[in-house]
């Protein structure tokens, strides 16, 4: 559990200071303030925490169906996508699962929980960690879950949909699980907009664009047959009714919003990745998300580099616990056009 990046309140014990002394680009969530309106909603709710949530999300599934025109039966709601990563691997028991990497640590982690084994698919950093889709399929045996995040983290390639929808298409004999998590933040189709095949699940994670990880809120679109399996092993109330209600408030008014984080990432991420690429000790790995991967070309690694921009109250993500990464790769997210400069002229001055 503790590999992942983003621990605030754990970072903020040791240094000895408060949550907002420090400027968390570890974590990869939307560089802007909470959706307008949303913490009123929240306040105005509150009151409703007297009463159980609704059983299944009922009310926010049916908002979400409607949202990208699926059936009802096509969507489960869940205590964050990671509720969905860690039952799905169960389905899959004496089958076998092919995780692409370097990527998200918690794919291996439910498979090893589910008694699933798994293997690596690994992608060269010298090809920019880019998904080869045809050199993956020579791994499929069939009955395999085959997990892909696009665009991935923490490499931030990504797949053009069409293309990964094709493939899908081409391998009906394998089930891929999808993780949109980072979609939003660009302009690529989601696969929720294609008619959804047998052998494909899709993520979509609320805590990303919408900089709502404490509410653990997440969805699943699968076709109906998969989904009446996993809805056997449920729990009821596995929502909490303030994740619902915000739920229901950001599917109906968010958009503008979305828009809002996708010019401010079209328009402050080149001019980041522009400063880093001007440091000589440094590569950058070309991605399409709302984070950076970087490598250290000189001695330092990214463990004492994390330390040292502490020391400026600045959070990077050591890289090193992702299979296919060494002491050398780091990652950090955008915020605010401030706070990226403060980062980089402390990375500068490290450097």
């Amino acid at each position: 559990m503790n590999v992942h990046g983003g621990n605030i309140f754990a970072t903020a014990r040791a240094l000895g200071c408060e949550v907002q002394d420090l400027i968390d680009m570890s974590s990869n969530l939307t560089p802007m303030d909470m959706v307008p309106g949303l913490r009123e909603v929240l306040v105005q709710g509150l009151e409703q925490i007297a009463f159980l949530p609704e059983t299944e999300s009922e009310t926010l599934r049916g908002l979400f169906a409607r949202k990208f025109q699926l059936r009802e039966e096509e969507v489960l709601v869940g205590n964050g996508t990671t509720e969905f990563i860690f039952a799905l691997p169960h389905l899959f028991a004496g089958s076998r699962a092919i995780i692409v990497n370097p990527t998200y640590s918690d794919y291996r982690l439910a498979c090893g929980w589910a008694k699933v084994p798994a293997s690596d698919f690994m992608l060269p950093p010298e090809q920019d960690f880019r998904l080869d889709l045809e050199r993956l399929a020579g791994e499929f045996q069939g009955g395999e879950l085959v997990f892909i995040c696009n665009p991935n983290n923490p490499t931030g390639a990504l797949t053009p949909s069409a293309e990964l929808y094709d493939f899908i298409l081409r391998h009906p004999a394998t089930s891929f699980l999808v993780d949109e998590s980072y979609l939003p933040f660009t302009r690529e189709k989601s696969l929720l907009r294609y008619d959804l095949p047998p052998n494909l699940f899709v993520l979509f994670s609320s805590s990303k664009i919408y900089g709502i990880p404490g509410l653990r809120l997440g969805f699943l679109v699968a076709g109906t047959a998969n989904l009446q399996s996993m809805n056997l092993q449920r729990k009821p109330w596995g929502v909490n009714r303030m994740a619902q209600l915000a739920g229901q408030y950001l599917l109906e008014h968010a958009d503008p919003y979305v828009e809002m984080v996708r010019q401010f990432i079209e328009r402050e991420r080149p001019l980041f990745v522009d400063l880093l690429q001007r440091m000589n000790n440094i590569r950058v790995i070309p991605g399409a998300a709302n984070f950076v991967l970087c490598c250290l070309k000189g001695e330092m690694s990214a463990a004492e580099l994390r330390e040292k921009m502490l020391e400026k109250r600045v959070m990077i993500r050591n890289c090193a616990s992702f299979a296919g990464l060494d002491e050398h790769y780091f990652r950090m997210s955008l915020k605010s056009r401030e706070a990226n400069v403060y980062c980089l002229n402390v990375l500068q001055d490290i450097l």
